[in-house]
């Protein structure tokens, strides 16, 4: 960015062992720069050992040994303007070496490119005010789930420069934004899934790609960012390793995203029928490979969508609008709710990192669950409690 900075000599710390009332710990020493030219040493406790092997305690440090190294700006705090510290921001956590996948990168700059910067970004940090940008949301022609992730990205840019030393205090922090939908996502029922799937038979990879998005609940990234060797047909389960969005190849989503799956018996069944037809069933070969490509990269979900699962989808009588293949991902949430899964393992199958994540926003009760319900209900109020 253009601050002018201190040169600081790199360092890589140090994790050691303490020991505590409560157990041994993981502990990072590092030295940061103080005043005078001087430095000043800092410490902080990683986590308990029985917890945290070496390895996890030493990812835990990154975020200090990152800091221990950051150039020292020059500029007081008062000074920095939004835009300076988005730009500090994006160097350093939304970098190819960020580990950020690409959907959730590309997000992150669209807000800042489109929303923040060109509202804010001229101001002094000292400026950005709760109230002052919380009316701001209101005047956005935005959903709430939409303003409410400009709050979120707002947010993270002040608890970088808390991290960094930059700015002492996260305004947004006190920024009410309610994040509940006005209008419910659509979902499918089993029936209507499975009059698609009728639709689609005899073509593949198309049908084999929906019925994993319908019977697993992956991201469409996920399906087609996945690789032979990624999958073990033989005990039927599959590790999600990568993400393929917009022709990019990225992490997947988030840590718990990367939690390897059960493969039901159907998937295991269709993708052992794939494996025999592709052109490209190599451990290295992407399992929906492109043939225009001649296998180099996975086809184009969007595309895949839009000429054979869409009309598929009319030819169902089926006039539900704005569906796609996060549809199915929150139709299999909901059906997970309906089979009586727990919490606890829908949570896992649908590889959240939160069970507020599951229930809040994705899982929605079907059509004919509602209906049950309510008849056992007015069963049991017209029978005065006397309903088995």
């Amino acid at each position: 960015m253009n601050l002018k900075h201190k040169r600081i000599r790199l360092q890589n710390g140090s994790l050691t062992i303490e020991e505590r009332t409560n157990g041994k710990v993981w502990i990072f020493r590092w030295r940061e720069p103080s005043t005078h030219g001087r430095t000043k040493q800092r410490k902080v406790t990683i986590g308990p050992v029985n917890k945290l092997t070496k390895t996890q305690a030493q990812r835990k440090a990154e975020e200090y040994r990152g800091r221990a190294n950051a150039p020292e700006p020059l500029v007081t705090n008062g000074d920095l303007t939004v835009a300076q510290l988005v730009e500090h921001y994006t160097e350093r956590e939304l970098g190819d070496s960020s580990g950020k996948a690409t959907k959730p990168r590309k997000a992150y700059l669209y807000i800042f490119a489109n929303y923040i910067i060109p509202k804010w970004g001229t101001l002094p940090l000292k400026a950005v005010k709760a109230v002052a940008v919380e009316d701001w949301l209101k005047t956005l022609p935005l959903a709430n789930g939409s303003k409410a992730k400009v709050r979120e990205v707002f947010g993270a840019a002040f608890r970088h420069a808390m991290r960094y030393e930059l700015y002492p205090i996260n305004p947004i922090a006190n920024v009410r934004q309610v994040r509940k939908r006005t209008i419910d996502p659509e979902i499918l029922e089993p029936a209507e899934i499975m009059a698609i799937m009728n639709e689609l038979e005899g073509v593949e990879p198309v049908r084999t790609a929906f019925l994993i998005a319908a019977v697993m609940g992956m991201r469409r990234g996920e399906i087609f960012g996945l690789k032979w060797a990624d999958i073990d047909l033989e005990r039927a389960f599959l590790h999600v390793r990568r993400s393929y969005v917009d022709g990019v190849v990225g992490p997947p989503k988030t840590e718990s995203s990367r939690r390897p799956l059960p493969i039901p018996p159907p998937v295991v069944k269709a993708l052992t029928a794939w494996k025999g037809k592709t052109l490209f069933s190599h451990a290295d070969d992407w399992v929906f490979a492109s043939e225009y490509h001649f296998g180099k990269q996975p086809l184009w979900p969007g595309t895949l969508w839009q000429r054979n699962v869409t009309p598929a989808i009319t030819r169902a009588g089926i006039t539900k609008p704005k569906l796609g293949w996060h549809t199915l991902r929150r139709s299999y949430a909901s059906l997970l709710l309906s089979s009586g899964a727990s919490l606890r393992v829908s949570m896992e199958l649908m590889r959240h990192s939160t069970p507020e994540m599951t229930l809040g926003t994705y899982a929605q009760t079907v059509g004919d669950e509602k209906r049950e319900a309510g008849a056992k209900v007015a069963l049991l109020v017209l029978q005065g409690g006397n309903a088995a």
